[in-house]
C-alpha cells in the first residue's frame, strides 16, 4: 500500500489544510462544511459519513449525521444497500475483525464476482464504480465509515494514500461529533427533568458574575429579584454567595410570596466557579394570573383551570365561580383545544408544569 510520504507538495498540503479544518469540528454542520473540499481532494464525486446501527437481526441503517456531498443516496438506494449489506466485503470483514486500513470491495472481489451480489444493485442504480471505505468507529453498538465514490473508474494507490494521512483526523472529529452528542442529550434531558421539578442552574465564576444559565434561569431571576443591571447575580443572591464562602455551613437563601417559594441552594462549592440551584415551588393553590401569563388562555379560562388543578369537579368549579355547570364545560372545551392536550386531565396536569409542583 502506499504510503503518504508517496503525495505530492500540493496534495499534502491539501491534505494538512482539511486536517486542519477537521481538528476544530464539533457540530455536524462543522464536518460537513470540511468535508466540501474531500471530493475534489480525492478525485471523487460523492463523499458521505454513514453509521449502521446493530439493533437487531438486520441491523439499521443511518446516515448520520446527515453528511453526503452531494447527497444522492436516496431512500430507495440505501433501503436497497440496508437489505443486502452483509454481502458488502469490507462491512463483512469488519464485523469479523475491525480494520483502520483504507479498503475497496475490489480488494476481495473481482468484478464479476461483485455484479453477481445483491448488493450490487444499489451500486448499479446510482452508477458507481469505484468506492474506498474508512472505518471511523466499530463497537458493539454501531459501526461508523466514510465512503468516497466515482462514477467513471476505480481509485488508485494516490487516493488511499490521501485518505489514509487524513485516518486519524477523520476519527478524531468523529470522537467529537460523538460526545457532542452526547453531551446534547444529557443536557437535554437535565434541563427537562430540571423544568419537571420546578428548578434550573447557574454556574457563576469567583466574582458572581453568570458564566452559564439554563433556559429557565433567567426568568426565575427576573421574578423574584427584578432585571438584572449587569452581568453578574443580583445583589441578595451574590451577598449570599460571599457569605457562603466564608462559612462552614452555607447558609440558605429563601424568599417566599403569594403562595410561592424560591430556596437557593450551592450545588457544587469546590473550585472558583459556583454551581447554585435555584428551585421554585407552590405552597398554596394555583394563581390564575401567573397561568394567564404561562399558557395561551383567558383570564376566566386560567380561574377555571386552577381549579381544575386542584381537582375540583364542574360543578364545584361553577359554585366557587358563581357560574353554570354547562359554562363551565364551554370553558374546559376551549382550555383543551387551546393548549393542545387531549382531556380535562390533561389540561390540569399543566397547572403543575406551569407553576411548579406543591412543595
Amino acid at each position: 500500500m502506499t504510503s503518504a510520504g508517496s503525495l505530492g507538495a500540493a496534495e499534502a498540503q491539501a491534505a494538512l489544510a482539511l486536517a486542519a479544518d477537521l481538528a476544530i469540528c464539533r457540530r455536524p454542520a462543522d464536518l460537513e462544511a470540511a468535508l466540501l473540499d474531500l471530493p475534489g481532494l480525492v478525485g471523487a464525486e460523492y463523499v458521505g459519513a454513514g453509521e449502521v446501527r446493530h439493533g437487531g437481526a438486520e441491523g439499521e441503517i443511518g446516515v448520520l449525521p446527515q453528511i453526503t456531498q452531494p447527497y444522492v443516496f436516496e431512500a430507495e438506494a440505501l433501503a436497497d444497500w440496508a437489505a443486502h449489506m452483509h454481502q458488502h466485503p469490507v462491512f463483512a470483514r469488519q464485523l469479523i475483525r475491525p480494520m483502520p486500513e483504507v479498503l475497496s470491495y475490489s480488494d476481495f472481489l473481482s468484478g464479476r464476482e461483485w455484479r453477481k451480489l445483491g448488493i450490487y444493485s444499489a451500486y448499479r442504480r446510482l452508477g458507481l464504480r469505484g468506492e474506498l471505505s474508512l472505518h471511523l468507529a466499530w463497537d458493539d453498538r454501531r459501526t461508523a465509515c466514510l465512503t468516497v465514490h466515482r462514477i467513471d473508474r476505480p481509485f488508485g494507490a494516490r487516493e488511499r494514500a490521501l485518505l489514509e494521512t487524513l485516518a486519524p483526523h477523520l476519527r478524531a472529529a468523529y470522537v467529537r461529533l460523538e460526545l457532542g452528542r452526547q453531551a446534547d442529550r444529557w443536557r437535554a434531558a437535565l434541563e427537562h427533568g430540571l423544568e419537571r421539578a420546578g428548578a434550573c442552574v447557574v454556574l457563576v465564576d469567583a466574582e458572581g458574575g453568570i458564566v452559564e444559565a439554563d433556559a429557565g434561569a433567567e426568568g426565575v431571576l427576573r421574578r423574584w429579584f427584578g432585571p438584572r443591571s449587569g452581568p453578574g447575580l443580583p445583589a441578595e443572591l451574590a451577598g449570599w454567595l460571599k457569605a457562603s464562602r466564608s462559612s462552614v455551613r452555607a447558609p440558605r437563601c429563601v424568599r417566599a410570596r403569594s403562595g410561592r417559594r424560591l430556596e437557593v441552594k450551592l450545588a457544587d462549592g469546590s473550585g472558583e466557579e459556583r454551581l447554585l440551584l435555584l428551585q421554585e415551588r407552590r405552597t398554596g393553590p394555583p394563581d390564575p394570573a401567573e397561568l394567564t401569563e404561562a399558557l395561551p388562555i383567558t383570564r376566566r379560562q386560567a380561574e377555571v383551570l386552577a381549579l381544575l388543578g386542584e381537582g375540583c369537579s364542574d360543578a364545584e368549579i361553577a359554585h366557587r365561580l358563581g357560574i353554570s355547570v354547562r359554562t363551565v364545560g364551554h370553558h374546559v372545551e376551549h382550555i383543551v383545544d387551546r393548549l393542545g392536550v387531549s382531556n380535562r386531565t390533561a389540561a390540569a396536569g399543566l397547572v403543575h408544569g406551569a407553576l411548579g409542583r406543591p412543595g
